[in-house]
């Protein structure tokens, strides 16, 4: 039933973005490749930032190989590392969009049930989104609000262990939806997330995107090959690149934004 459930909402959200791709020209669907490991490079390389806490002389680790990054946090559990996207299309919910990433998630431990070793955010224009964590065995969502804030929501029993694995995250009017490898997997309510009030809080952030770690109480080793965003809307100009930190420098406004969120 649940599944058939999924099924059907899938099919919704994915004929409201077909219908949105016949709207005209000026909100014609763009796809936009943030990362494509075939080109040979980790991500930062092309589309994204990486950064880690702390930033300087962490433990947490990439590397690249056969066409894919490593991304690897298990070594320090306390640490955080992940990637935060460059130059964001705008995402608005009513006229749809969809990201997509390939990965696979080859060791994940986590010391709290609401916590995940790798975590996918997603938030739009107005800072709805979703926020999705990965355990080997099953891929949740994040609730939002204020009493439940960063607590287990609605999840999928799933190995995604299971070698790269294209997902496909479709986000259309208040709801997402969520496939691998063509398969509907999750689906549910977007989420505010804006109530979270750390120190460093890209959940102000609109057009935000970031795969990695983001807790100090999980950590995993991760496989990146691909990720795109397919958007509706017009392209916001383009930031001034943030430059990478280096040793003993104190990072500027914009990378204290995107640091990794450490929530315990």
């Amino acid at each position: 039933m649940q599944r058939n459930a999924i099924l059907l909402l899938t099919l919704m959200l994915l004929g409201l973005r077909a219908l949105t791709g016949a709207a005209p020209d000026a909100v014609r669907a763009e796809t936009f490749v943030l990362y494509d490991g075939a080109l040979g490079g980790t991500p930062d390389a092309q589309g994204f930032t990486y950064l880690t806490l702390p930033l300087v002389g962490a433990a947490a680790r990439q590397s690249f190989a056969d066409s894919a990054t490593t991304l690897d946090t298990t070594a320090v559990q306390a640490e955080s590392a992940g990637y935060f996207a460059q130059n964001m299309p705008v995402l608005d919910r009513n006229l749809g969009y969809t990201v997509r990433f390939t990965v696979a998630v080859e060791e994940e431990a986590h010391a709290s049930p609401h916590r995940a070793g790798f975590s996918v955010i997603v938030l739009g224009q107005d800072l709805l989104g979703i926020e999705l964590g990965f355990w080997e065995d099953e891929i949740w969502a994040q609730e939002g609000g204020r009493e439940a804030l960063f607590t287990h929501a609605e999840g999928a029993a799933f190995d995604a262990t299971a070698g790269l694995i294209a997902y496909e995250l479709t986000i259309s009017g208040a709801q997402y939806a969520l496939a691998a490898d063509g398969e509907p997997l999750l689906a549910g309510a977007l989420r505010d997330y804006t109530a979270f009030e750390g120190t460093l809080d890209p959940y102000e952030t609109p057009n935000f995107f970031f795969l990695g770690d983001n807790t100090a109480s999980a950590r995993a080793r991760i496989r990146l090959s691909y990720a795109a965003v397919t958007a509706t809307a017009a392209v916001p100009p383009t930031p001034t690149p943030t430059p990478s930190p280096t040793p003993g420098a104190t990072p500027p406004p914009a990378a204290q934004r995107y640091l990794p969120i450490v929530r315990r």
